[in-house]
């Protein structure tokens, strides 16, 4: 995983923004950050390998430092949503790293969302359960992500605190034409008020899906659809 550490610490690759929109008013509520490795395309197929590794978590702080910087550069902007992995949040030094970063941020806490990737199944939820507190604590908003893609998605909403849920785009097409999908689905909505959580729909890629998930009450959409993804030129390099 030496490859994937150099390309972090010389940031030889691409971040792009997706917006998330406000499906009652058509607002963006805030941008999603997206990682595209530059040059060897080869990497972007290693994530799941440098988490086993721990090297994950030279990419998530500093995404984690890059958004704290544009945030503070451009305090009115809407926000910015980033990536940590399962792999880095139940790790016993990760949410020190964490808490440092956070420091020196000077913009309204709440423009700082950060989404809890479900692509590993995490060992330790306790320890990712108190930096997603301390987090909700300072103001920040957290998703969890891809939830309903994987096995781990009911035993992480038992125990993880959350603000949004983004469900999975596969699940979500699934809906469109299974009844026992839509049922399942109107289920997870059906638990807005109980958990004081917010939805949102990935991967909406066509007017249908959209005007689907807009009627099955989701609060908020991700995908072609909504808005591509385009190069996030705040980054200073």
């Amino acid at each position: 995983m030496q490859g994937f550490r150099e390309h972090v610490s010389e940031q030889r690759f691409t971040v792009l923004r997706q917006p998330i929109v406000d499906l009652k008013d058509g607002h963006i509520h805030h941008h999603e950050w997206l990682v595209r490795f530059d040059h060897d395309k080869q990497l972007e197929g290693v994530i799941r390998a440098s988490e086993l590794s721990g090297v994950i978590r030279d990419l998530d702080l500093s995404m984690l430092a890059q958004a704290i910087l544009v945030l503070n550069e451009y305090p009115d902007e809407t926000g910015i949503a980033i990536n940590l992995s399962g792999a880095s949040v139940d790790k016993q030094n990760f949410r020190g790293s964490v808490i440092a970063c956070l420091a020196a941020l000077k913009a309204d806490p709440s423009k700082l969302i950060i989404e809890l990737t479900e692509s590993w199944d995490m060992a330790n939820l306790e320890l990712a359960e108190a930096l997603l507190t301390d987090l909700k604590s300072r103001g920040h908003s957290v998703c969890l992500d891809d939830v309903g893609a994987g096995a781990a998605s009911i035993r992480y909403l038992r125990a993880l605190p959350a603000n949004w849920l983004k469900i999975d785009g596969g699940f979500v097409a699934a809906s469109l034409t299974s009844l026992r999908d839509r049922a399942i689905l109107q289920a997870l909505l059906s638990l807005r008020e109980a958990l004081d959580v917010k939805f949102i729909a990935e991967g909406i890629e066509t007017p249908e899906m959209k005007e689907f998930v807009t009627q099955m009450g989701f609060d908020a959409a991700q995908g072609y659809a909504i808005g591509r993804p385009e190069p996030e030129t705040r980054i200073k390099t």
